[in-house]
């Protein structure tokens, strides 16, 4: 049986004049189903590679993770990067705070999540139908799961109004970085090139193959279109106001890098150009993008 291709995604951080030094958290609001846990286990590995600073990852709904939050922000030996999540407020007592977020197309991240969901649920579509996976969303006040964040709603049991989407909307011009996942690449390498970090090398983290299809139907488009309208307006605002980093890069990047994938077991250093060609060349199923 051949053995699965693995595709692997470059990400450079570009010499630059304008660098900041990390010496400030970097808070990152990690919407599910956007990429996010790749995003984590990056940044979980800069950090334990490069030692410029602590990686931690929190639960908006957990009291003793505030309790956290308050002792990390009285320990400034170095700096942080905070991921969860969490709600666009969650650091704001914090000193000096680089947010950053990166948000899916609303209708793909539902459909994602309705398939995580069967996953878990060890269960197929016939089992759980895409109308009770959103009779549960709104039932748990997941529904418009991207607003509620940027509103300052994820984890309370309330529901959500057009009042709240105002909010969320002016609340995504408190961000940095803010892009899309479409973009999400450049999203990364905003960051790392940015505060002066390492290139990248990384392959996704939960790409599932599901052992199950789903058709997707209008009924299902028509459901998220119903109960899911206020992501999709706050979305069409935040393609609008993209707020992504327009450094006047070089052609030079760094040439060390940082290797992340659930495939592959790579060690907390950083490899050469050489390096990465080696491996790829000895592990032929893996492919560089």
């Amino acid at each position: 049986m051949p053995k699965m291709e693995i595709k692997f995604n470059i990400v450079c951080s570009y010499d630059i004049e304008e660098r900041d030094e990390l010496n400030k958290t970097i808070f990152f609001m990690h919407v599910p189903k956007s990429g996010g846990t790749t995003i984590d286990h990056i940044f979980a590995k800069l950090s334990l590679i490069t030692k410029s600073f602590d990686f931690h990852r929190f639960k908006q709904s957990s009291v003793n993770d505030y309790k956290n939050l308050i002792s990390l922000n009285s320990n400034i030996e170095k700096p942080k990067f905070i991921s969860g999540h969490l709600n666009y407020d969650f650091c704001k007592n914090l000193k000096d705070c680089f947010r950053c977020a990166i948000v899916r197309e609303p209708t793909e991240r539902v459909i994602s999540n309705y398939k995580f969901s069967i996953h878990l649920k060890k269960k197929t579509p016939k089992e759980y139908s895409f109308e009770k996976f959103i009779e549960d969303e709104i039932k748990s006040y997941r529904d418009n799961l991207i607003t509620r964040q940027f509103a300052g709603l994820y984890g309370e049991k309330k529901p959500i109004s057009r009042n709240n989407l105002i909010d969320a909307i002016k609340n995504i011009e408190l961000f940095d970085v803010l892009n899309i996942s479409k973009n999400w690449d450049k999203f990364l390498s905003d960051i790392i090139t940015r505060f002066n970090l390492p290139s990248v090398i990384y392959s996704r983290f939960q790409q599932h193959n599901y052992n199950f299809n789903f058709n997707l139907q209008q009924q299902h488009l028509d459901l998220i279109h119903k109960y899911f309208t206020l992501d999709l307006e706050l979305y069409s605002k935040i393609k609008e106001n993209i707020n992504s980093q327009n450094f006047k890069k070089s052609d030079t990047y760094n040439k060390n890098f940082c290797l992340v994938s659930p495939h592959i077991k790579s060690e907390n250093k950083l490899y050469s150009s050489e390096d990465i060609s080696r491996l790829f060349n000895k592990n032929k199923n893996l492919k560089q993008t």
